[in-house]
């Protein structure tokens, strides 16, 4: 499920795969969109994105969706 995804999102992260990351934590998002460690992921995922980001269009698209994420999440 969902949580399966996250997980390997994070993963995928830590691996240096951080696209792939990216679209696995925003599926597992969607699809659980009330799941705090869904969301909690998500947010990770996002923000090892904005600090690999060179683009600053790229660092405010992922810091918006890591925000976003850390706020369903109540963190």
């Amino acid at each position: 499920g969902a949580d399966v995804l996250a997980r390997r999102a994070v993963e995928l992260a830590d691996a240096g795969d951080l696209r792939l990351a990216g679209h696995l934590a925003e599926l597992a998002a969607q699809a659980a969109p009330q799941d705090p460690a869904v969301q909690g992921a998500r947010a990770e995922v996002f923000e090892r994105r904005v600090a690999a980001e060179a683009s600053t269009m790229a660092k405010g698209v992922f810091g918006w969706a890591a925000n976003e994420s850390r706020e369903w999440a109540g963190q």
